[in-house]
């Protein structure tokens, strides 16, 4: 009796899960960096940060200069 051979079967290659494109992750990283910190400078040199509104002191501490009064007869509306 003849022993019956063994036929490879072709089993589908699965991507290995821990492969990773470096070039498209540097890549990405890099421009979020870039986004982030251009963003991080136009938010330290704005003026948002100037005043509040809710300061109780008539003037400013942080820019010395005068809130809007809302005073009966200051000016305010």
């Amino acid at each position: 009796m003849a022993t019956p051979t063994q036929v490879t079967t072709k089993v589908p290659q699965e991507p290995d899960p821990f492969y990773y494109d470096y070039d498209t992750v540097q890549t990405v990283g890099m421009t979020l960096a870039t986004i982030l910190f251009l963003l991080g400078i136009l938010f330290i040199v704005s003026k948002k940060m100037k005043c509040r509104k809710a300061d109780s002191s008539p003037t400013c501490k942080s820019c010395k200069s005068e809130l809007p009064s809302s005073a009966p007869g200051g000016g305010g509306v």
